[in-house]
């Protein structure tokens, strides 16, 4: 494993990033070439389950920083990234306006959002769609599949203890927050102080606990790097003087 430079971790490179259903195909990290064969058709599996609360590029996105948290924390590939590939794909079959209703309806008090009875349905039809999934690519082994059960089974509810493999997973999730996609989707129209406020409040500080070291450099560097793409040099007014080695760094990347 490697110890985290700021200087050099490659930020997301969203001038070339595809949005919108594309991104639910995983056109994307399919470009990247970060996914091995058998990752690949994992998710060319999974595709058809992905992003079912019209919330595209989520399942990429949350993937290849699944993949580029291995460098710096322990976790076995083997779980991490199927894991991650089909942790929301139990959302399929549910109307895909609701999520997007529900945060409109509770802006105010997200936490609501995060109750057992809201999220334990998709994680439960999550595992079901993983196992086809593996059964059909012969991939992972079967020895992984019963933490893989785990880690899906319980990433947002969280009432059990997890593993390496698991806490990377919930790591690469929250950290979808954080991304010039997410902001599109969720805050489109908001001001830069409303969006600083917001992701603050729900990933950066507000569960800064469940990041952990490593994923709190990482999002807050992929957060500086949307509010810049997002709004250029009119972010200086809210990241500076708090993120100015991340905004430095987005600046000469």
């Amino acid at each position: 494993m490697k110890t985290f430079n700021l200087k050099e971790y490659i930020p997301i490179d969203y001038p070339g990033w595809v949005l919108g259903n594309e991104a639910r195909s995983g056109v994307n990290i399919n470009g990247l070439g970060v996914l091995t064969q058998k990752e690949l058709e994992l998710w060319n599996y999974s595709a058809h389950y992905q992003d079912q609360r019209k919330d595209p590029g989520h399942g990429e996105i949350s993937t290849l920083l699944g993949i580029r948290l291995l460098d710096y924390l322990p976790g076995i590939r083997e779980i991490v990234v199927p894991s991650i590939i089909f942790h929301d794909t139990g959302w399929y079959g549910n109307d895909p306006e609701e999520w997007k209703k529900l945060v409109e309806l509770n802006k105010g008090n997200l936490k609501v959002l995060d109750s057992e009875e809201l999220r334990r349905p998709h994680q439960n039809r999550g595992i079901m769609v993983a196992g086809r999934g593996f059964k059909q690519i012969g991939y992972p082994s079967e020895e992984y599949h019963f933490e893989i059960a785990d880690i899906i089974g319980d990433h947002d509810t969280r009432k059990l203890p997890t593993t390496d493999s698991g806490i990377i997973m919930r790591i690469a999730d929250l950290l979808w927050r954080v991304t010039y996609p997410h902001a599109q989707i969720y805050m489109a129209d908001w001001s830069p102080e409303n969006i600083f406020k917001r992701v603050k409040e729900t990933c950066i500080e507000g569960e800064k606990t469940h990041l952990g070291e490593v994923g709190l450099r990482i999002g807050r560097l992929e957060f500086a790097n949307t509010m810049f793409f997002k709004f250029g040099k009119e972010t200086e007014r809210v990241l500076l003087p708090e993120y100015k080695e991340e905004l430095e760094r987005i600046v000469q990347f």
